[in-house]
């Protein structure tokens, strides 16, 4: 569809490359559909043509521009099929074009600096410590992948089947719009938002489900991550696989324990694991001190 057409002409605002919300190969506007902290978090793909929001899922395209442009989904229709679109079509599993290119980390030598190993121990972490159980490692001042900056962060090796397939990127400044940047999909052997981030040597039946790798890293090797609080049908899948029980520890604003409630729910009802929400705390679990992530952990496992 001429989406960047539909919203020229409908005065619709979207995400312009310098905003943190940008994604390549998408067009990002607010989405109508959810709450919270407010960012272009609904996206629609320029090479499979449908809708996703970043936080609260797939969406039809009727149902958005019903949405968006406040007219009846007739309407919405006509407005597709002017522009060249389809209808009722929704997105499930991100269909990622993986693997066109080698996998390789961004440029420069790759290390932790006293720059890092600062960052890590104003959190709480000890380096040596996520050093030796997730090989993790940092980029310099100037770092480069594709053309996208990934200077003066974590590197954290992202693992499955006992290989690395891909990696994820976290800021130590605080000064970059995207505090995290993964691997470009491209260059990923599997897409990391197929997979789950944690150490599955370690994992039992009854295992803890973030949203974020320095949350696996508080809560240890019974949890693992989504990678963000929209996961997608085929993490769901990896659960059921690897897990009898799970207990979702999202973070505390409304639009992630919602979204927790719904995991839940879900695996549940449609893949028949014990499954609940932890609503109780109030920040996020990766900010926890190490003495009361190993009691939350006690207490919910």
């Amino acid at each position: 569809m001429k989406i960047l057409e539909l919203y020229k002409d409908y005065h619709i605002t979207y995400a312009s490359p310098e905003d943190k919300h940008y994604r390549e190969g998408w067009v990002n506007i607010e989405c109508p559909f959810c709450y919270g902290n407010p960012g272009y978090h609904l996206g629609y793909n320029m090479d499979s043509n449908h809708f996703h929001c970043w936080r609260c899922g797939g969406k039809f395209t009727d149902q958005v521009l019903s949405k968006i442009l406040n007219v009846s989904n007739t309407e919405a229709e006509a407005i597709i099929n002017k522009y060249g679109g389809q209808t009722r079509k929704i997105f499930t599993e991100r269909s990622a074009r993986v693997n066109l290119h080698p996998f390789k980390y961004p440029s420069g030598d790759l290390r932790l600096t006293r720059a890092h190993t600062r960052y890590l121990e104003q959190r709480g972490f000890d380096p040596d410590e996520l050093v030796a159980q997730w090989d993790i490692t940092g980029t310099g001042p100037l770092s480069f992948l594709d053309k996208t900056n990934y200077s003066k962060r974590i590197i954290a090796p992202i693992r499955w089947d006992n290989r690395i397939v891909s990696f994820q990127a976290r800021d130590i400044t605080g000064k970059h719009s995207k505090k995290y940047l993964a691997c470009p999909k491209a260059r990923e052997i599997v897409e990391h938002q197929s997979i789950l981030y944690g150490n599955q040597s370690q994992w039992q039946r009854r295992g803890i489900c973030v949203e974020g790798i320095t949350d696996v890293w508080r809560l240890g090797p019974h949890s693992f991550a989504t990678f963000g609080i929209d996961y997608t049908h085929k993490q769901v899948r990896a659960m059921k696989t690897h897990f009898d029980e799970i207990i979702v520890v999202f973070d505390p604003d409304p639009q992630a324990r919602e979204q927790a409630k719904k995991l839940a729910h879900r695996l549940k009802n449609t893949f028949g694991i014990k499954a609940h929400a932890y609503l109780e705390l109030d920040m996020d679990p990766g900010d926890l001190s190490p003495v009361d992530a190993a009691h939350l952990v006690r207490q919910i496992l």
